[in-house]
């Protein structure tokens, strides 16, 4: 008689399932990997509610302690008993803790490391700690991933990744199956009513769309921002400074944001920096327009202005102009929900599960790291639906 092999064991470790996108991804991703048939253990270094719910109550989560020391420990204990295959790290200083733990363990599992932001590094003496032993990281990992283009080079000339050891995976991005996508009458029929979203954090750079929105002349628009961080109160301040108070909603963060698309016109991203956009995609999928500053993943998302306007930076005169022509001229609601298939679990995960099978293969065979992963290759067809539900 003959048993099928165990299934492929994966950990995924992050700090804490928070209100951003990488923690939403990380839950999502977990959830639709066990979907599909891995044995998936969730590891953390303390509890947090935001995006707790998109991770499938049957994956078991350990939390190790917020102490970087005993963490690593933790952590080391937590390899040697559960003997994963492959592990997936995301965020501040998660990915050299990581690889601390690792060596502690004399665990095999293969390391995939990932990279979520340009401006991570900035986070904390841990987050900029994985970025400075990116060199020595990206020599001992099996891959280096980053979510786009852009970030992936930033890694390699600026932080001294491996270039042959670091690849691009942009974000699979969940929508519900059920999301409807307007026609180009009724978009044009709603309220003219903006929504962005994201941490209100300095790189988000809401008080350049709030300086924006006030020099429109449509009197009868609002901006809803959704988020929660520490600029809401200077945001709180410039909303009030200008008048706003009226217009100007600070919703707070939601991890079900589908209402508000299916209610906006348009999505703006103000963003000084974004290494990938999630809400870009999100907007995309339920046929808004996009307005988006040229910071990084949503100019690789929006085809460098092909579905959607980019603007500079910081301008908040050309962030207004452009946000009076969207509103005036939305885009094709169908083309922008098709551009954001691209970025679908369906065509995404597959990519994870390709890298996955790839480097336990280099594991078994004692093979270098090979980054030539085919990105536009059609995935396999998959059953098992995400966690990441209303």
């Amino acid at each position: 008689m003959t048993t099928s092999p165990p299934r492929t064991k994966l950990l995924f470790y992050i700090p804490g399932l928070l209100d951003g996108g990488a923690e939403r991804l990380w839950a999502c991703l977990a959830s639709e990997l066990h979907a599909r048939g891995y044995n998936v253990v969730f590891a953390q270094d303390f509890e947090a509610a935001d995006n707790r719910n998109n991770l499938h109550p049957a994956i078991p989560v350990h939390t190790v302690g917020r102490s970087h020391v005993s963490g690593v420990r933790a952590l080391a204990r937590l390899l040697a008993a559960e003997r994963p295959d492959v592990t997936l790290s995301a965020v501040a200083g998660s990915n050299l803790k990581l690889m601390l733990a690792r060596t502690l363990s004399r665990s095999n599992a293969a390391p995939i490391l990932t990279y979520h932001g340009f401006e991570e590094w900035r986070t904390g003496m841990a987050s900029f700690a994985t970025f400075a032993s990116l060199p020595a990281l990206s020599r001992s990992a099996a891959r280096v991933v980053a979510v786009s283009d852009g970030l992936r080079d930033t890694l390699v000339t600026r932080w001294g990744s491996r270039a042959s050891n670091t690849i691009a995976i942009h974000n699979p991005v969940y929508v519900p199956p059920t999301a409807p996508v307007p026609t180009l009458e009724q978009i044009s029929a709603r309220p003219p009513v903006i929504l962005a979203a994201g941490r209100l954090s300095a790189e988000k750079d809401f008080t350049t769309l709030i300086r924006a929105f006030a020099r429109l002349d449509r009197t009868d628009a609002k901006l809803t921002i959704l988020g929660k961080g520490p600029e809401r109160e200077n945001l709180t301040a410039e909303i009030a400074r200008l008048g706003l108070g009226g217009r100007v909603e600070l919703a707070g963060y939601t991890a079900e944001p589908w209402q508000y698309y299916e209610t906006a016109r348009l999505f703006v991203c103000s963003s000084r920096s974004e290494s990938f956009g999630n809400t870009v995609v999100e907007a995309m999928a339920h046929g808004l327009s996009i307005v988006s500053t040229a910071c990084g993943g949503p100019t690789e998302i929006l085809q460098r202005g092909s579905h959607g306007r980019l603007t500079p930076v910081g301008d908040e005169i050309a962030l207004a102009i452009a946000i009076d022509a969207a509103l005036t001229n939305p885009s094709d609601p169908a083309s922008q929900r098709q551009r954001a298939g691209d970025f679908s679990f369906a065509e995404r995960v597959p990519v994870y599960e390709r890298l996955i099978a790839d480097v336990l293969t280099e594991r078994t065979q004692g093979c270098a790291g090979n980054s030539q992963i085919k990105l536009s290759a059609k995935p396999p067809t998959h059953s098992g639906q995400a966690r990441c539900t209303p």
